[in-house]
């Protein structure tokens, strides 16, 4: 697995081509409003990510199950994350059922951000899955800025449906 900044050169790519897309979005719709933007990015992140995940479903589920919490014990659970995520892809792009996927972005995110961290912390090298086996380099800091944003993304989603 190659390390460092060239590692991850491609998952900086899609993080570009996300923004780029979101800001699109908002540039067409005249106004700049958070909540829709978040939307936004997050169904660019989810449909790409899934995506990727699903061009090799099995090297994706060998290389998750080496570190996700639930996945290294229920199989069907890492078969059925890329397509969560595309799901929740085609809801954010839509704005539909705002909350219910924020909250399973929420706990899938969490998961993976915690499962990442024990792992980085554990010094334990193991590959990324966030793109799948196409693109392999291991679980890094990156690997944490991913969920987290996430995570920040749909908590802050679901507070502000509970506030208005």
């Amino acid at each position: 697995m190659r390390h460092g900044i060239k590692s991850h050169s491609t998952v900086i790519i899609i993080f570009g081509i996300i923004t780029l897309f979101t800001l699109t979005r908002q540039w067409l719709v005249g106004s700049w409003y958070g909540m829709q933007a978040m939307s936004d990015f997050m169904a660019g992140f989810f449909l790409i990510f899934g995506t990727f995940k699903i061009i090799d479903l099995p090297g994706f589920v060998a290389m998750y199950r080496k570190y996700n919490l639930i996945a290294e014990h229920l199989t069907l659970y890492a078969y059925a994350i890329p397509f969560i995520q595309i799901g929740l892809g085609i809801t954010y792009l839509f704005h539909v059922y705002p909350l219910a996927s924020n909250s399973i972005n929420f706990f899938i995110m969490s998961l993976g951000f915690i499962s990442a961290l024990i792992k980085l912390i554990k010094k334990e090298v193991v590959p990324c899955a966030c793109l799948g086996p196409l693109f392999q380099h291991p679980l890094s800091l990156m690997s944490l800025f991913e969920p987290a944003l996430m995570v920040i993304m749909s908590l802050s989603m679901v507070l502000y449906h509970y506030h208005y």
